[in-house]
């Protein structure tokens, strides 16, 4: 049965009515479509039925004409010309994209912007099927913000938690009595404090987290400890088939919106190649922003041009879990990734341009990213909990590669820094005071003005730093420093450095730990330090650790010194007050220089094993064991007879020793 022939969908619509009446008694199959605006402007000619559809007409696949109404079900790959959007970049796509993707949507289907349009769209629409977009999204805002959301089919449903087990909702949970069978997703909210903001008052971070489930128990751990349900309000969300969107390409016209471009609240969401430009100005707002989802995977973004101040960022990913983003390229921005409440963050490599800074998380790992930073910024900049960074390189004048951000100064778990590579040149400072920091409070100093927080504030279990490279031009370098705080918090467990590469200038002041004792705000723990290999640099001055205490009258919360094979470094600074052990078994050192003298070693445990001495100055040092060391350069060391002495040998030349350091002990050795 042959059909009627329409050139254009304009055609189709002034049907005569003997073409009607003909579709009608069945003289014809149905109506052949050879294009939208013009003949063979679609990809291929389509044919639409007569229908009784209760559908609205849709401009591509319900048509109403005369009374009547043609229907064509498209299948897979739906191009968005059937749905008459030009795409020449200047006319008005809106009505018909918006129509699009209702259908694409409602009917699963994987639609498609072909290469070389420019689809100019001035309201916001949602994406809920997979698709690939070969051409570009202009969104032009008028008067409100225009975003694509790549959204759920699905509305949440809100729990009832009132047989939950309030005793079972702490961090670390995997059961909390829910009931449910199969897959599903949930969102706590809590009016509880997570942590207050230093300086934003009355506007603190709550406790809220995302999570997986499988018939009723967790499947990843609760970060969060909720302490009265009453507060708590917990969403379900049917986990949805996945979304694999391909080339999302977006460019901003006109006016800026306030908030972000692209925003994904949908589980299983993989993005590849997507592009956000601001084409307008350099100080957009957010490009992509990830809220309350798991599992979404960025493969290859480029974003450019939110570099707004106080609020510009290339991704923000707000309480969700598995966020996976894969060789970004975030330029001209203020920072390039920012999150909050976030679980389980992987970035892997890419350039990301003035930092990476995530305000709370549990659980963020960055492997082999390059990350260029201006002056006085942080490479990296983290609160919350367990952090891991593999290969990272950052260029530029940072002050500080790794910063806890001072706002929220909490940082526990287990942080990891694995071969950084930090090159900070130019960097900001007065003449001769210029600094930078390898590890350290956003403000290295601490803050003696921070508000009375409710829970106790963390710094790591342990921190490692192994194997660091450190190219610089600064007067003053620290591997590790943290200043004080005046509110009471969970002391540094343990902290390891090794082998470290120091290319700086011979006037550079080189310590590898820094360490102020505050025997009133730190609590729990004795730092453990232990740093291991060599020292290879250039600088002038270099010290292994600084001990300094805030009461030199108080012998709590002393740190332990471990110093194994550790070559390259010039001195060890430390007293009695500050100084619980140490261990130094292996390498060379030229001096011990006392904190201050007035406080008693008669409580330390100080043994030097199989060191090579260089020559320098020993403060007064009492209690103390050398054994098996070598002494190849003279030393001023008023109290040489103070200490013990095993099988220890001295260059024939060597002057302010014992006669006997061979066989010479004293308590607490003897």
């Amino acid at each position: 049965m042959s059909c009627i022939v329409k050139n254009t969908m304009a055609e189709m619509r002034n049907l005569s009515a003997s073409e009607i009446a003909d579709l009608q008694n069945g003289l014809y199959q149905g109506v052949c479509l050879l294009g939208y605006y013009v003949k063979r402007d679609t990809p291929g000619p389509i044919i639409y039925h007569l229908s009784a559809t209760t559908n609205a007409d849709d401009g591509g696949s319900v048509i109403v004409t005369g009374g009547i109404k043609l229907e064509h079900n498209f299948a897979h790959d739906l191009d968005v010309r059937y749905f008459g959007v030009k795409g020449n970049g200047t006319y008005d796509d809106t009505s018909f994209v918006l129509s699009y993707f209702n259908y694409a949507n409602q009917n699963n289907l994987f639609w498609v912007i072909p290469g070389g349009f420019k689809v100019v769209v001035k309201n916001p629409f949602e994406i809920k099927t997979s698709g690939r977009c070969d051409g570009k999204f202009i969104l032009t805002k008028e008067s409100s913000d225009v975003t694509i959301t790549v959204a759920r089919k699905n509305e949440g449903e809100e729990l009832d938690i009132s047989s939950w087990n309030e005793d079972k909702m702490t961090r670390g949970s995997l059961d909390v009595n829910f009931t449910n069978s199969g897959l599903a997703n949930l969102h706590f909210k809590s009016t509880e404090i997570l942590i207050e903001r230093d300086g934003v008052s009355g506007d603190p971070y709550l406790k809220k987290e995302f999570i997986r489930s499988n018939d009723g128990k967790l499947t990843t751990p609760l970060v969060c400890t909720y302490n009265n349900k009453e507060n708590l309000t917990v969403t379900k969300y049917i986990v949805e088939e996945a979304v694999i969107i391909d080339n999302l390409n977006i460019e901003t016209a006109v006016n800026l919106n306030v908030d972000c471009y692209l925003l994904i609240t949908r589980d299983n969401v993989t993005l590849n190649n997507p592009k956000i430009i601001n084409a307008i100005n350099n100080v957009g707002a957010v490009a992509m922003e990830i809220e309350k989802c798991a599992d979404i995977i960025i493969n290859s973004p480029f974003i450019e041009g939110f570099n707004k101040d106080g609020v510009g960022y290339g991704i923000a990913n707000y309480e969700s879990i598995g966020v996976v983003v894969n060789d970004g390229n975030v330029i001209q921005c203020r920072h390039g990734y920012t999150g909050r409440n976030s679980v389980d963050v992987n970035i892997n490599r890419g350039v990301w341009e003035e930092g990476i800074d995530d305000h709370w998380t549990d659980r963020f790992t960055v492997n082999e990213t390059i990350v260029k930073t201006g002056k006085a910024l942080a490479a990296f900049q983290f609160a919350g909990n367990d952090v891991t960074l593999n290969s990272p390189i950052v260029n530029g004048s940072a002050r500080m590669f790794f910063g806890i951000r001072l706002d929220t100064p909490s940082l526990g778990g287990i942080v990891n820094i694995n071969n950084p590579v930090f090159t900070a040149y130019n960097v900001d400072g007065k003449e001769k005071e210029k600094d930078i920091y390898l590890f350290s409070f956003t403000t290295p100093w601490g803050k003696s003005d921070l508000p009375e927080y409710t829970g106790k504030l963390t710094l790591p279990e342990s921190l490692n730093i192994i194997n660091p490279i450190i190219n610089t031009d600064a007067d003053i370098v620290r591997g590790f420093f943290l200043g004080i705080l005046n509110q009471p918090y969970t002391n540094l467990k343990n902290l390891k450095i090794t082998d470290t590469i120091l290319n700086a200038r011979p006037e550079t002041d080189y310590t590898a730990v820094l360490i102020i004792k505050d025997s009133v705000n730190q609590k729990l723990y004795d730092t453990n330090i232990e740093i291991t290999g060599r020292l290879t640099t250039n600088a002038g001055v270099t010290t292994c650790v600084y001990l300094n205490s805030i009461n030199h009258t108080t012998y709590n919360r002393r740190a332990n010194i471990y110093l194994s094979n550790c070559f390259g470094y010039e001195r060890i600074v430390f007293s009695g007050a500050n100084l619980g052990t140490l261990i130094m078994d292996g390498g060379d050192i030229n001096s011990f220089n006392t904190d201050h003298a007035d406080a008693s070693l008669a409580n330390c445990n100080i043994q030097f094993k199989n060191v090579e001495w260089k020559g320098g100055t020993i403060d007064h040092l009492t209690h103390a064991l050398f054994q098996n060391c070598v002494f190849t350069g003279n030393y001023i060391f008023p109290s040489a007879d103070s200490v013990s002495w095993a099988n220890n040998v001295k260059y024939s030349t060597v002057t302010g020793l014992p006669l006997n350091i061979v066989n010479n002990m004293k308590p607490p050795f003897a």
